[in-house]
């Protein structure tokens, strides 16, 4: 019965199908985008890289850790959410401990 109402139905059926199965591969990258570090962690290195040289100054240094920080908390809570581990210690930087001193 299984076999003959799905090609009876095939018409119908097969374009959702189709359309989930597009959705679940969607999905799938959208989860590999949101979850992947890797990017981050490397502009991390770049930008020590920069102030190592003297390309760029302390402040600046200290502003751009600060915006790679949080990129990379939020990538480590949607691992988080997504149920996928959730390697290394807690992100921080100091000027967040700071923070947390006034609050």
């Amino acid at each position: 019965m299984g076999l003959l109402s799905n090609i009876l139905f095939f018409p119908v059926t097969g374009p959702v199908a189709g359309v989930r199965w597009a959705l679940g591969k969607v999905q799938a990258v959208v989860e590999e985008e949101l979850t992947d570090d890797s990017a981050v962690k490397q502009q991390l290195m770049e930008l020590q890289m920069l102030v190592e040289l003297g390309d760029i100054d302390d402040a600046e240094y200290v502003r751009r850790e600060a915006a790679l920080m949080q990129r990379l908390r939020e990538v480590r809570e949607w691992r988080e959410r997504l149920g996928k581990g959730v390697s290394g210690g807690p992100v921080r930087v100091a000027r967040d401990e700071d923070e947390g001193a006034k609050g």
